[in-house]
């Protein structure tokens, strides 16, 4: 039994088969996370990025990890709210499938605040937020905050970490993406145009208060 079987078990739900593809294929290890990661296992994955090992402001929760995060309740988490977390922003916030708005295989993807009682729509699916996450990397890059993309040959990163993602997108978002990632870059005014228009759906960008009252 894989480890994601096990979560599933102990937790009654099922992960949408997308993500159970990319833990097939090896591709939900970033290797050990920790102090030494950028030295010692950064250089060893940088040039066939795993899970979106160069997406802005990302990093992958262990799996070791995603039981007691889901036992926890994800801090002050109401019960009535179902989250799976799946990464962390840099600064501790939650990105997590939110099985309340589950359609089908369609799981939502939310971004969880830690620190305010508000959780924000990020996709409809993990294919879709996926696609985001690829076109938002290659916003211009802010100085001070310069993303992994930036180590080393950029352009390089970023044609590997199309062609490990880009098998996971539907044929338009591919052919968008490979669009876009031969120009290079993409102001915001485009990305927001093109989100807008592919993954729109009802609850995209809405937010809702997840702690509890007690």
């Amino acid at each position: 039994m894989t480890t994601l079987e096990t979560i599933e078990r102990e937790h009654q739900f099922e992960y949408p088969a997308l993500y159970k593809q990319l833990d097939r294929d090896g591709m939900l290890s970033w290797g050990t996370l920790g102090p030494g990661w950028y030295s010692t296992e950064f250089p060893r994955v940088k040039d066939n990025p795993p899970f979106l090992l160069f997406a802005n402001d990302f990093e992958i929760i262990e799996q070791k990890d995603i039981s007691g995060e889901v036992a926890e309740g994800m801090l002050f988490a109401d019960k009535s709210h179902r989250f799976v977390p799946l990464g962390y922003t840099g600064a501790g916030d939650w990105y997590a499938f939110y099985y309340n708005l589950k359609d089908g295989d369609d799981v939502p993807i939310v971004l969880v605040y830690h620190d305010s009682n508000e959780a924000v729509i990020m996709a409809k699916n993990l294919q879709d937020f996926i696609f985001a996450r690829l076109l938002e990397t290659l916003i211009e890059q802010d100085p001070a905050y310069p993303g992994l993309i930036t180590e080393g040959d950029q352009a390089a990163n970023a044609g590997n970490f199309l062609r490990t993602h880009g098998r996971y997108l539907s044929p338009r978002q591919q052919e968008i993406a490979a669009r876009i990632y031969e120009k290079g870059v993409i102001t915001e005014d485009e990305l927001r145009d093109i989100l807008e228009a592919e993954i729109n759906f009802d609850w995209l960008d809405s937010s809702f208060p997840y702690q509890t009252n007690d």
